[in-house]
């Protein structure tokens, strides 16, 4: 069993010294006034700030990898902004293509209507074929 790493062995070695320098009488007033130097010593602003700074001391390595890792994901958000916008204007080229292909296929549909609709037409009777002739269709060259 340690405490505060100090052995069972170390600690009885440790009262065997305080006993032969301190005395037996005197040892309770020697404890009471370390034990209000210990007190006033925490709360004092100096053992304060030697905290803070001990504190700060042992974050620093994780904050320091934290703020390089934060450099690292602005890079890659800027890179993944830049794609984005990329992409967005490739989709609008790709969106105006589609609806330019879009009108071309309704004219187109629109135009195989006119031509379906124009062979659906009913055919005159043998009598008004005979007072209008057909007029032949000329081809365009």
């Amino acid at each position: 069993m340690d405490l505060l790493g100090v052995g069972p062995l170390e600690l009885i070695f440790i009262f065997i010294i305080v006993i032969l320098v301190v005395g037996p009488r005197d040892i309770g007033n020697t404890a009471r006034s370390i034990g209000k130097f210990l007190n006033r010593l925490y709360k004092s602003d100096e053992w304060k700030s030697m905290t803070q700074a001990s504190r700060t001391l042992r974050t620093l390595p994780q904050r320091l990898a934290r703020e390089a890792e934060l450099e690292e994901l602005d890079s890659i958000r800027n890179t993944l902004k830049d794609a984005t916008q990329e992409l967005r204007g490739t989709r609008n080229g790709i969106a105006a293509d589609a609806n330019a292909a879009l009108q071309l296929d309704l004219r187109d549909k629109s135009a195989r209507r006119e031509a379906m609709h124009s062979w659906t037409k009913p055919r005159p009777s043998k009598e008004e074929s005979e007072e209008d002739p057909p007029t032949p269709r000329s081809e365009k060259p």
